[in-house]
């Protein structure tokens, strides 16, 4: 499956439950999907061993969901949960590593969508784990993804991110109402650049240079993702 087609599925669940903060409450989404989900504690005691012989974490099975509500690491545990969800929607069938591939890049990008990493201004793992709610492992490769995110959109000849993308942002942050005031300053979206276009790299840095001036305001931050989106955002 095309990873626009998962952010689809991952946008689709946002709007459907209705997702406004972080960290998600990964509990409350599954019951919202009404998806089956049983607590190890609720079930008899020869079930509940059999479910720590499976995992002492969270796993799926025939469409349900059972987990450990007496796990300590909350973190690893939100992310398991919604790596069994996107077994789910995604409608895997089997235990292939792509299957497994496709569902690590769904939890990942539910619980910490990059556009959001980057609108939120997370620079480091720590930040990420303290917003979204990641375990620092799963943080640690989350910032690396938003990095390679970033600079893919940086490259591309729109520099905007995908349509869905855009709508989950809209969510979280409706466009503002102060985009009149960067009007006759900021460039339309460029080409995509090239090593030899040296009069983009010009261009680039003398606007950043004047950008710089407004550090600290809420017009730098509107202008810093104009050029990178374009006149859309």
């Amino acid at each position: 499956m095309e990873r626009r087609e998962i952010f689809r599925t991952i946008l689709d669940v946002y709007e459907t439950c209705e997702i406004k903060e972080f960290p998600i409450d990964c509990i409350d989404v599954i019951k919202k999907l009404k998806i089956p989900l049983y607590k190890y504690s609720e079930l008899s005691a020869k079930k509940e061993k059999e479910c720590y012989r499976v995992s002492d974490d969270a796993f799926k099975l025939k469409g349900k969901i059972y987990y450990n509500d007496s796990f300590p690491y909350i973190c690893r545990q939100r992310f398991t949960l919604m790596h069994e969800v996107g077994h789910i929607l995604l409608k895997h069938v089997g235990d292939t590593k792509e299957n497994d591939d496709e569902t690590n890049y769904f939890a990942s990008h539910f619980l910490a969508p990059r556009i959001l990493i980057h609108k939120y201004k997370c620079h480091d793992a720590i930040q990420i784990h303290d917003k979204f709610g990641l375990s620092y492992q799963a943080s640690n490769r989350a910032l690396m993804s938003y990095k390679e995110w970033f600079r893919n959109i940086s490259y591309s000849a729109t520099r905007k991110p995908t349509e869905p993308e855009q709508q989950l942002e809209h969510i979280f942050f409706p466009e503002p109402n102060l985009i009149p005031l960067m009007e006759g300053i900021v460039q339309p979206a460029r080409e995509c650049y090239t090593e030899n276009d040296e009069d983009e790299l010009d261009e680039r840095s003398n606007f950043m240079k004047f950008l710089g001036r407004w550090r600290g305001d809420l017009g730098f931050g509107i202008a810093e993702d104009k050029w990178l989106y374009g006149n859309d955002l």
